[in-house]
């Protein structure tokens, strides 16, 4: 039985020293993922930004909002 607690004591402290330096890791690895998951979006708007298509259909969207607005939403 003592052999057993000697183990599983030897595995946790292990364990415990090991952790500090794989929480380490994770966050550069996070950062890294946030990193790529940002010029991935900047791709994708600055794409969109540029296509006439995409640009004309948003402006058409939009075109009437703000005179809406003024209007009380009446379409007058």
């Amino acid at each position: 039985m003592s052999t057993l607690t000697m183990i599983s004591q030897f595995i946790f402290a292990r364990l415990y020293t090991q952790l500090p330096g794989r929480a380490r890791k994770q966050r550069g690895a996070s950062a890294l993922e946030y990193i790529v998951l940002a010029a991935a979006l900047i791709i994708i708007i600055g794409v969109l930004a540029t296509n006439d298509t995409v640009k004309d259909a948003l402006e058409g969207a939009f075109e009437g909002l703000f005179s809406d607005a003024t209007d009380g939403g009446t379409g007058t």
